[in-house]
């Protein structure tokens, strides 16, 4: 099974994922950012990163290649419950 990492981007700051996850394709890749992005949200704000809605999760495969992008106010949008603006 290929491995996709999640990279997370921050005000032009890239945070890497080391490990990245075995997961069956791209799209697997997307829903699972959605999931992380949504727990990330949910669990609140650490020093680094004072607004999640402001990350971007640039998804890579096992070369390096830039396979997609999730931005954070996606998962906001699958889940009301984190939408702290409406």
């Amino acid at each position: 099974m290929p491995r996709y990492y999640l990279h997370l981007r921050y005000h032009g700051r890239l945070f890497e994922d080391p490990e990245g996850d075995e997961l069956a394709d791209v799209d697997a890749a997307r829903a699972h950012a959605l999931e992380v992005a949504s727990d990330l949200i949910a669990d609140g704000r650490l020093s680094t990163i004072r607004s999640w809605f402001d990350c971007v999760f640039e998804i890579a495969d096992e070369s390096g290649q830039l396979v997609a992008k999730v931005a954070f106010d996606d998962a906001a949008a699958r889940r009301p419950s984190l939408n702290v603006f409406g």
